[in-house]
């Protein structure tokens, strides 16, 4: 199975937006609808610039709207390049260009669902440059990567960030949101071989 940066590329080129939808939602065809995801834990306030990493086509787009004074998406070319016909609502910049991105200072890098797609390597690279990039980094993942290992692990050993209580959430299918069920250190959370979490990360750059 392919996993990393080809896939997800390979993906973004899919002619049906329906099938793209579905690789990034599982279960959209089946009528889950692609609505964006609420964090179940508070997030800093006031927020003016937020990063949406992995953007995707936008489906986190109409929460932070709700949130955030300026939205920033960030993706592969072939999914920047699907976003500005799909994203649901506009962010304020699209972008594919890493370096231009990392060059910008947010309150807040939103990540949800798409470390765990990310290349070991390639996802200490990214890390580093969030915790240059803002001073808050709102995480929700599975536990394990498609790669071996854990997430929050390989987070941990950055020692970049000060990571709060990790919160167990699924899926509810009764309202299509995340469903608290349990919370647990990050040391334990880091020991976890499945589950998602939600996780807030304090940057410790000066």
């Amino acid at each position: 199975m392919t996993f990393g940066r080809d896939h997800w590329w390979a993906v973004a080129h899919s002619a049906d937006p329906d099938d793209l939808r579905e690789e990034i939602l599982t279960g959209f065809k089946s009528g889950k609808p692609f609505t964006p995801y609420v964090p179940t834990i508070d997030l800093p306030a006031p927020i003016a610039r937020v990063l949406d990493f992995g953007c995707g086509v936008g489906r986190s787009f109409p929460y932070l709207k709700g949130i955030a004074q300026h939205i920033t998406g960030f993706d592969l070319p072939p999914m920047i390049e699907r976003c500005w016909s799909l994203a649901p609502v506009r962010a304020d910049v699209l972008s594919d260009r890493w370096e231009d991105v990392r060059a910008g200072h947010f309150d807040l890098v939103f990540a949800a669902l798409v470390l765990q797609h990310i290349e070991p390597v390639q996802c200490r690279s990214y890390l580093e440059g969030f915790a240059r990039m803002a001073p808050a980094v709102y995480l929700l993942t599975r536990a394990g990567s498609d790669f071996g290992g854990n997430v929050l692990d390989l987070i941990g050993e950055t020692t970049l960030f000060d990571p709060g209580d990790c919160i167990e959430v699924d899926h509810d299918p009764a309202t299509n949101q995340l469903r608290v069920l349990g919370r647990r250190t990050f040391e334990e959370a880091r020991r976890a071989t499945a589950g998602h979490f939600e996780i807030l990360l304090r940057s410790r750059h000066p």
